[in-house]
């Protein structure tokens, strides 16, 4: 009876303190139902905040805990790569929101300790500014829990609170740097998310993010703050990172402001103090500024010594590692050059070998309907040692009816046997084709072209286009009598369809004629073209790249070279977002140049968490994965073939290519791009 007695107390007591306490976790559910209340709070709301305008205030505390001289190679971590060790950074922005899942950004002020004020780590910014209800959380990469499309990665628990919301856990059903786990506070009745906690790595960065949603009207489906802290670990480096962003701030700033460096103005719009951390990094460099300053007023031989450290550190060493831009937005004046010791634009491929690229941005704007752009790309091929460059520069005189009109120079270089064919034929077999680059051409090209859209689904593009071609081994063709020159003159017209505007694929007819005696062109011929592009968007990061065309010669009068627009060799690097899909890597150059017509397809399938995620061990850093598949057939050849698969991760972008003879294998190669810090 003792016992019993004990018993029906000992369970009352556990009653009354399970009652007591102010949340209560009621059995732990797999996708539950909370998860579609979610999606339809989503769809409920989103038209809500288009064309919403807020104003963001966001510091940002780097702390470098470990460096050496890796530091100052990467991209955008250069000013962390020597004293101090820590510093901040504090911004005020205006935030535009186009719709529930896009925004820009406009920042206005801006001060801090970094030299510069120059954006450090500047990937993190996204993290602080995750997109919750969309596919992807961050800028196309990430798949978020709270999207219907992504439920099939997660594995999901809730966990009913007496306060009226939920808690809902989630965990990636595979480890994959896509993927983030967390939890999230739901309100049960709505599914209106208050507050989510998303943890993850990606890109070198370990991650951990509080998010807290707004609590009425539009502002339900947008942060109220953000914090962010990171950890950046890389060959010996350690660099953590804490960001705070605070929306809905009061003060609207007018859009030009002639000081982003005025510290005054950010401590007039700061919503929260500084804490003491904060105080103490602002006085240690103004106690550096101000010994700076002493040491250039005594001129001191010490003082010179820093003057040139500084010159080669700060100026020479910046610029080498670091993007060099300019900006005089009073006269509309933008400059931009790519690092040059840069990694990134190194590529690799089995038939042409190693390449570099360097690109410079340039745009002077008369007003908002008239703007001149120049953007040059130069390269470098170490196994043809042969230098590369494209130069387009071009007026826009109607944005709105994509109306423009572009002078470009550049040059390429290509294969052609039927020159070496014609010699043989007329000498009896006397050129061996082991003749050092005697099939090699450098062609040599200045395009004058004018766009315009005659309606949103319709351009008409009008071109003069003239090419010098110039043999590489020049002496071949003088000793057998041959031109060392072969010009041509063309006049052109393309025809470019969006009759599905982006729903459907983009149509364009092409049409080229040259003239003889035209600059001293020596070539005739008359050429078609037809091309079809679709790069189709699938649910959950996947594309379906798609292309097929047909060229052909109605007029050859002189059998030497084909000029095809859509059928040519690049020898300039190209990336996995560029043209992998749209070309073939491992096809033999001078097919480009040797045929009356071409009938060519090429299709891509991309898309994360495909094969190689499931692997063990390496599966957890594959990002995106493709698969490839291109044809194409020519005159006087059987169809020919490529197979391929690419994987891109954090470090380094890969295809695998197989081409085949009709049925026949023929070669396999490889074709690389570094992605390391690609985003930095």
């Amino acid at each position: 009876m003792k016992q019993r007695q004990l018993f029906i107390i000992t369970r009352a007591l556990l009653i009354s303190l399970l009652l007591s306490m102010p949340t209560v976790m009621s059995g732990a559910k797999k996708d539950s139902l909370i998860l579609n209340k979610i999606y339809e709070f989503q769809l409920t709301h989103k038209t809500e905040i288009d064309s919403l305008q807020d104003n963001v205030y966001a510091k940002i505390r780097y702390n470098v805990e470990k460096r050496n001289v890796i530091l100052w190679l990467i991209p955008s971590m250069y000013v962390l790569a020597k004293d101090p060790r820590e510093y901040i950074r504090e911004s005020y922005s205006d935030v535009i929101y186009l719709n529930d899942k896009d925004f820009i950004v406009n920042q206005q002020a801006v001060t801090g300790t970094i030299r510069g004020n120059r954006r450090v780590m500047s990937v993190i910014v996204d993290f602080n500014t995750p997109k919750l209800y969309n596919i992807a959380l961050y800028d196309d990469y990430m798949l978020s829990p709270f999207n219907r499309i992504n439920r099939k990665y997660y594995r999901f628990k809730e966990y009913r609170q007496s306060d009226g919301t939920t808690r809902l856990e989630f965990r990636p059903k595979l480890y994959n740097t896509q993927l983030v786990n967390g939890y999230a506070i739901v309100e049960t009745e709505t599914g209106r998310i208050i507050k989510t906690v998303l943890c993850g790595e990606f890109d070198m960065l370990s991650f951990y993010s509080e998010v807290n949603q707004g609590d009425g009207g539009p502002a339900e489906l947008m942060p109220t703050q953000c914090t962010t802290a990171t950890t950046f670990k890389f060959m010996g480096n350690r660099v953590s990172s804490v960001f705070n962003s605070m929306y809905h701030q009061p003060y609207m700033l007018p859009d030009s402001i002639s000081d982003q460096r005025a510290k005054e103005l950010i401590d007039s719009l700061r919503p929260i103090p500084l804490s003491e951390s904060d105080k103490r990094i602002y006085e240690a460099e103004a106690q550096r500024q101000q010994a700076a300053e002493e040491a250039a007023a005594a001129d001191t031989i010490e003082h010179k010594s820093k003057k040139w450290k500084h010159f080669w550190w700060d100026i020479v060493g910046d610029n080498l590692v670091t993007p060099l831009a300019a900006e005089s937005k009073d006269k509309g004046a933008e400059f931009r050059l790519s690092p040059i010791i840069n990694p990134l634009n190194v590529r690799y491929s089995g038939s042409k070998g190693i390449s570099y690229k360097m690109n410079l941005s340039f745009r002077y704007s008369f007003n908002q309907y008239r703007y001149l752009t120049l953007e040059p790309m130069f390269g470098y091929n170490f196994k043809q040692k042969q230098f590369y460059f494209n130069a387009p520069l071009r007026i826009t005189y109607n944005p709105k009816r994509n109306g423009y009109a572009q002078v470009t120079w550049g040059n390429n270089r290509i294969s052609n046997s039927t020159v070496l064919d014609q010699i043989n034929h007329e000498h009896g077999d006397a050129l061996s084709f082991d003749e050092p680059d005697a099939d090699q051409f450098i062609d040599n090209y200045v395009e004058l072209k004018n766009n315009i859209m005659l309606f949103d689904w319709f351009d008409v593009e009008t071109r003069l286009i003239y090419h010098k071609r110039t043999p590489v081994n020049e002496e071949v063709m003088t000793k057998y009598d041959k031109p060392t020159q072969y010009r041509s003159f063309a006049p052109a017209i393309e025809l470019k369809f969006r009759p599905w505007f982006d729903r459907g694929p983009v149509i364009t007819v092409d049409y080229e004629r040259s003239i003889k005696n035209v600059l001293q062109s020596n070539l005739q011929y008359e050429r078609w073209e037809f091309d079809a592009q679709w790069k189709k968007k699938i649910v959950g990061l996947r594309y379906l790249n798609m292309r097929m065309g047909y060229g052909f010669y109605t007029d050859r009068s002189d059998n030497y070279f084909m000029d095809y627009t859509n059928f040519c060799d690049n020898n300039l690097p190209e990336g996995w977002e560029d043209h992998w899909s749209g070309n073939f890597q491992l096809l033999d150059g001078k097919v480009y140049n040797e045929s009356n017509f071409y009938f060519r397809q090429n299709i891509s399938y991309e898309s994360p968490l495909l094969f190689a995620t499931w692997l063990p061990y390496v599966g957890k850093y594959i990002e995106k994965e493709r698969l490839y598949f291109s044809s194409v057939i020519v005159q006087h050849a059987r169809p020919y073939f490529e197979l391929g698969y690419g994987l891109t991760n954090r470090y380094v972008s890969i295809g695998l290519f197989a081409s085949f003879y009709n049925t026949k294998f023929q070669k396999a190669g490889i074709t690389f791009d570094f992605e390391l810090f690609k985003r930095w």
